[in-house]
């Protein structure tokens, strides 16, 4: 009995590993979004989720949910599922993960991806001191501001994708407010930014976009000086590049005009 039991807790523990091993050996899957994962209400998104050839069966997660959101069978030979949001709302607002079934057994779920919805609310304000226009180097705040209790206001530039949050601060009675300080501009700041807002309870659930603040950062004085001298430096030293080629040129043809001379004395 006690050698049944040693042969069964083997086996046992020899399936244990072969199973670890083969699923370490399925190819963790990747999520993304198309057209991008902040999405105005209303409007179409389509998570996709990659994995291996050999998946015979994609599911969505939605984080707060027990049970797989939705569940696809593969496309292109088992490599990717489309997960597709016809009109994006409140409801499918979250974070997101995916895994597959495949032959030999399940993979690891993907990396989280965040869903946004904007356009919940309405839009906050944005204003920009002390313009919009300014010199590389220089200092200029933004603010947005909002009648809506907004615990938190998002600043976001889409050309260069960049994007800053701050807590809100009430200012009167009816108006909360928060201030972007954005120090030592650069050509990176060129762009379009706006700002939006949403409650603490509900961090992927945003307001209206507020309208688009254009800004327009040019190169300081000094910085064009500098700029100007290497290209007038680079611009001489190939002068005198071609200058000191057309000299050694000249020199061999002297030098084999010379050599024809002698030979033809001879």
């Amino acid at each position: 009995m006690i050698l049944m039991l040693r042969v069964l807790m083997y086996l046992g523990l020899s399936l244990g590993y072969k199973t670890t091993v083969l699923a370490g050996d399925i190819l963790k899957p990747i999520i993304w979004t198309e057209p991008g994962s902040v999405i105005a209400q209303n409007m179409t998104v389509i998570i996709w989720c990659q994995g291996s050839g050999d998946a015979v069966e994609y599911f969505i997660y939605k984080e707060g949910s027990i049970d797989p959101w939705d569940k696809q069978f593969p496309l292109e030979h088992g490599k990717k599922a489309k997960f597709c949001i016809d009109e994006m709302s409140k409801d499918f607002a979250g974070i997101y993960k995916c895994y597959y079934k495949s032959l030999t057994g399940w993979s690891e779920h993907s990396d989280t991806l965040e869903l946004v919805l904007t356009g919940a609310y309405e839009k906050p304000s944005l204003y920009v001191w002390p313009s919009p226009v300014v010199t590389s180097g220089e200092c200029i705040t933004m603010q947005c501001s909002s009648s809506l209790g907004f615990d938190r206001f998002i600043l976001r530039e889409g050309k260069h994708n960049l994007s800053w949050t701050m807590s809100s601060q009430q200012h009167t009675k009816v108006s909360f407010q928060a201030h972007f300080v954005l120090g030592s501009v650069n050509a990176n700041h060129n762009g379009t930014f706006r700002c939006y807002g949403y409650f603490r309870n509900n961090t992927q659930v945003w307001s209206a976009s507020s309208d688009p603040l254009d800004v327009l950062v040019s190169e300081s004085p000094a910085s064009q000086h500098k700029a100007n001298t290497v290209e007038n430096f680079i611009r001489m030293a190939m002068a005198a590049l071609v200058l000191v080629t057309l000299v050694i040129l000249l020199l061999e043809a002297w030098h084999s005009k010379k050599v024809e001379k002698r030979v033809t004395r001879r």
